[in-house]
């Protein structure tokens, strides 16, 4: 199996698969947007470049009928966003991490190297006004996840590495806790922390060890995220046998010598494609070789570019199938049946906006 490169192991490694609160600091801004139009089942969540800035937007996908919910003075790579549940306030992050890899060799759609002046940010949206508020980042460790519970909470996950000293030791003091770390799992020693943000400030609720294998998913907060593209866009999923040998024979002629995998079927919605899976661990990661499957041919997509280098994200809703670069949610392809119904190279962090 082929060593897939460093940033997008420790993001894949640190990001596993699977009541009252104290009222969030309402942020300000003047200008409002245009009242929330009924979402249906084309309508999209985008962030994309304006100038040297970046908007969020809600986009309809048929009609362009676009409507701008936040801007920001910050470049739009290593975007990602998170909803709350009632729609009426919304998150958005710059990471230097957010970028998409290829599995192997050169990627489809190289994307440039962060710049040194490049720092990671976090901004609080008002949905409703189109106030946005800059937030400190979580105190310990690097902020891996983020999203909002199901009281409305924003939430951040973070990992932090130990020191040298602290990795002697075996453990490490928080709060006045002793946290032994877990030095007999997969990877190395880390600790996983769950903050909230309330009363303008992040509250610690909770501190876990873990190892690079396991990441934020040794905190039981995890479950209580919602809506996020990093999620959506991850490109992990559960396969399933191509059992037809007609629909494998015209599949073996597209077998590349790299990366390692096996061709798999996935459904989407009412959508069957076979994929080139490549294995990570005990899981497979969609890659952008792919074909529609229908009464046992096996088709391209029309104007899909990716390839078996590239991860991809694939997401439905009704007849419609989204397909774009895994982690960046960048150069997004929408298609109903093998008809290409929309498509845009330069959003990013691109996923249906949630019903």
């Amino acid at each position: 199996m082929k060593t897939l490169r460093a940033p997008l192991l420790a993001s894949l490694l640190l990001v596993p698969m699977a009541s009252a609160h104290a009222e969030e600091e309402r942020p300000t801004q003047p200008a409002a947007p245009a009242p929330v139009a009924r979402v249906t089942e084309t309508t999209l969540s985008v962030l994309e470049p304006i100038g040297e800035g970046c908007e969020w937007a809600q986009l309809e996908a048929l009609t362009s009928a676009r409507r701008v919910i936040a801007k920001f003075a910050v470049d739009c790579q290593g975007a990602a966003t998170a909803l709350r549940r009632d729609g009426k306030r919304g998150a958005v992050r710059f990471w230097r991490g957010g970028v998409s890899q290829p599995v192997v060799g050169r990627p489809t759609f190289p994307e440039k190297f962060p710049s040194p002046a490049f720092r990671d940010r976090l901004f609080l949206v008002d949905v409703t006004t189109g106030g946005s508020e800059e937030l400190p980042l979580p105190p310990s460790g690097e902020l891996i996840e983020f999203g909002f519970d199901g009281g409305g909470r924003l939430l951040g996950l973070s990992i932090q590495k130990p020191t040298p000293d602290q990795e002697r030791a075996g453990a490490v003091e928080v709060d006045g806790n002793t946290i032994r770390l877990d030095l007999g799992g997969k990877g190395r020693p880390l600790l996983a922390h769950a903050f909230a943000w309330q009363a303008g400030t992040w509250t610690r609720l909770d501190v876990k060890a873990t190892t690079e294998s396991s990441g934020t998913g040794v905190l039981a907060l995890r479950k209580e995220l919602g809506e996020r593209s990093s999620r959506t866009l991850d490109p992990r999923f559960a396969p399933e046998e191509i059992e037809d040998d007609a629909v494998l024979d015209q599949l073996y002629a597209f077998t590349p010598e790299q990366p390692d995998g096996e061709w798999v079927r996935l459904e989407r919605g009412g959508h069957t494609l076979a994929l080139w899976g490549t294995p990570f661990g005990d899981e497979l990661l969609a890659t952008g070789l792919l074909r529609r499957v229908e009464k046992g041919r096996a088709m391209p997509l029309p104007s899909l570019a990716f390839r078996e280098n590239d991860l991809v994200s694939i997401q439905s809703r009704g007849p419609f199938l989204l397909i774009s670069l895994a982690d960046s949610g960048g150069h997004a392809r929408m298609y109903r049946g093998r008809k290409l119904v929309w498509s845009s190279e330069s959003a990013r962090a691109v996923t249906f906006w949630p019903k």
